[in-house]
């Protein structure tokens, strides 16, 4: 049985950035529903940090979820760096049901 998965990443804004970084955020969201794999995703701003976008991925098993991060490119959030939008960015992720070999 594979148990379906997610992953959480938490985008803190440069100061000054947090519309423009939102804006960026809702165009990579936009596309996640068409990598393989994703079941959903969304965007949120985080209850307790106005400075602080969420972005939530479902998947359907721990395998498919580490493909998808094995993948040498993640062009929209490679995005962020390059355009200066976040000071701080978090992943997280309810995984530990995968049982990963070590290291990985």
């Amino acid at each position: 049985m594979t148990l379906e998965t997610r992953n959480t990443v938490r985008i803190h804004a440069a100061h000054g950035r947090f519309e423009e970084l939102g804006v960026y955020l809702a165009g990579v969201v936009e596309h996640l529903p068409a990598v393989s794999g994703c079941l959903s995703s969304t965007l949120s701003r985080d209850a307790h940090d106005n400075d602080v976008w969420v972005i939530d991925v479902r998947w359907p098993s721990c395998e498919i979820m580490a493909a998808h991060f094995a993948k040498p490119s993640n062009e929209g959030l490679n995005g962020l760096l390059s355009n200066h939008f976040v000071r701080q960015v978090s992943f997280d992720s309810d995984a530990e049901h995968c049982n990963f070999p070590a290291g990985r």
